[in-house]
């Protein structure tokens, strides 16, 4: 899974599959999908705290900019906020019907006979249950969770940035200035 959050994850599509049940597709940048036998729920849980992002502050933060209760979009980076697309109709109550898809991978969105399809600058198209209205909405929330988006360092991303930012301390520089005394003799 770290691999394809580094590479850039494209859309989160919940997904019922024989033998396995409530599933989600995950799609990288390379558009090969891969089968996570978990819920859509859960597998955006898992994402949100490899970024250390608190999905309910994030919430409770881009509500009122959205003016939505629900279905608000979420920001991974500046760069990578999902939107929330409904893909399928739920079987059972706790099922989720919404599928996340990254707005910066959205060439276009278009509705043809009573349909509305995302098309995305990897090929991949995904169909919305909902009418292009909705889809327009969204897609205009996540623009603007992404323009008012606070930079939020990754550890992970910029931990040598940190390194260099701590302060030598006792410890460190006895070590260095014995290994100095070793080196001149």
């Amino acid at each position: 899974m770290e691999s394809i959050l580094r590479k850039g994850l494209v859309a989160l599509l919940p997904e019922y599959i024989d033998l396995k049940g409530n599933c989600t597709i995950i799609f990288g940048r390379d558009t090969k999908k891969i089968i996570v036998e978990k819920s859509i729920k859960a597998v955006i849980k898992s994402i949100a705290k490899y970024y250390m992002l608190d999905l309910n502050e994030a919430k409770k933060r881009y509500k009122p900019l959205v003016s939505s209760s629900n279905l608000i979009p979420i920001p991974l980076t500046k760069s990578d906020v999902f939107i929330p697309i409904k893909t399928r109709r739920p079987m059972y109550k706790n099922d989720g019907a919404f599928g996340y898809v990254n707005i910066k991978y959205i060439k276009e969105v278009k509705s043809k006979k009573d349909h509305t399809y995302i098309y995305l600058n990897n090929g991949l198209i995904i169909e919305a249950l909902c009418n292009l209205s909705t889809v327009e909405k969204h897609l205009r929330n996540g623009h603007i969770i992404s323009r008012c988006y606070e930079e939020r360092g990754i550890v992970a991303e910029d931990e040598e940035k940190y390194k260099s930012l701590i302060p030598a301390t006792k410890a460190d520089i006895s070590m260095i200035l014995s290994e100095m005394k070793k080196q001149l003799g």
